[in-house]
């Protein structure tokens, strides 16, 4: 997600084409691109556009990690795994020349690579099960939604056609096989007519599944800990002081958790792990005060963390769509 401090779906669109236990292995897959020590929790961390800094609070020990880097209007947020070492790389994708840039954690290098072109989403996920975040985008072109995959394990370029250019992006570990699958959400025919989920398996098949309205926020996350990503969305209100409401439909019974959590007008979504059960948390983070409002899943309790300033773009947004 480029940095903003938007709220709701049509804005996110527009910054869009304008800017995680089945098993220990694909549990990691879904949280470890916010972790940026390897402790198994999300770390609080936000981009500043003003000086372009990421400001990372390290949970293991409190202390902090700070990196110029990016360009705020020019850049999407991308972070992930790109080194497989199990911690979070700071990277970026630059919508003006299709440049990816990012840090390796493992020896606190900087890499790049032209991956895209203007106009292209970022997508970057593990697609191949490696352990290792692959570059993608997303291009709309022609009515059809392409996926360019340039995976890490054989360093192949993959493109593949799935779903509509009115369709928004929805990649998750949906099966919990390791391996990110393409998934989009496609609005229906009205404002209130059902979204349908489809899901492409890396394993092979196809899923469809009807879930939330086509102007919810999709807030992908495994928030049951099965190590399989949940299919899920945040409804906005209709005033800047109407609560959000997450829907998620859990995989590993296909229940509904239900929550208000967060405020219209004020909040960025930051869904995550932070407490390190192996559940993503509900959270949000507020713009006028720099404060993420967490609901724990291990006591179901509420978490509120200071971290930021009014502006500024919290990293675990980049996940929202």
């Amino acid at each position: 997600m480029r940095i903003s401090t938007i709220a709701g779906k049509a804005a996110f669109l527009f910054t869009i084409v304008a800017i995680f236990t089945a098993s220990a292995f694909s549990q990691a897959g879904l949280h470890k691109a916010l972790d940026f020590d390897g402790d198994g929790k999300a770390d609080d961390s936000i981009f500043r556009p003003s000086s372009t800094t990421w400001w990372i609070r390290l949970s293991g020990d409190g202390s902090l990690k700070t990196q110029v880097m990016g360009i705020a209007n020019q850049d999407f947020i991308t972070p992930g795994d790109f080194d497989g070492d199990g911690i979070g790389d700071m990277a970026i994708w630059r919508d003006t020349s299709g440049m990816w840039y990012w840090i390796r954690s493992s020896d606190n290098t900087a890499h790049a690579a032209q991956f895209g072109v203007s106009g292209d989403e970022p997508v970057a996920r593990d697609y191949d099960g490696d352990g290792k975040t692959d570059p993608a985008i997303i291009r709309r072109s022609n009515g059809v939604m392409t996926w360019y995959i340039f995976r890490s394990t054989d360093l192949g370029y993959h493109a593949i056609p799935f779903g509509a250019a009115t369709d928004y992006s929805a990649p998750g570990d949906y099966d919990g096989d390791g391996k990110y699958d393409l998934g989009v959400q496609r609005p229906g025919a009205t404002q209130y007519a059902a979204a349908l989920f489809y899901v492409a398996f890396a394993s092979g098949g196809y899923s469809i599944t009807p879930w939330g309205f086509g102007t919810d926020l999709i807030v992908p996350g495994d928030y049951d800990g099965d190590g399989k990503t949940d299919i899920a969305v945040v409804r906005e209100g209709t005033t800047s002081n109407s609560p959000l409401i997450w829907y998620i439909r859990r995989s590993s019974d296909g229940g509904l958790t239900a929550l208000q959590w967060g405020a219209t007008g004020m909040d960025l979504t930051t869904q995550a792990d932070y407490d390190g059960d192996g559940k993503t948390d509900i959270a949000v983070w507020r713009n006028p005060t720099g404060t993420y409002y967490i609901y724990r899943s291990s006591n179901q309790t509420m978490d509120v963390r200071v971290w930021g300033t009014p502006n500024d773009f919290p990293l675990a947004a980049y996940d929202t769509h």
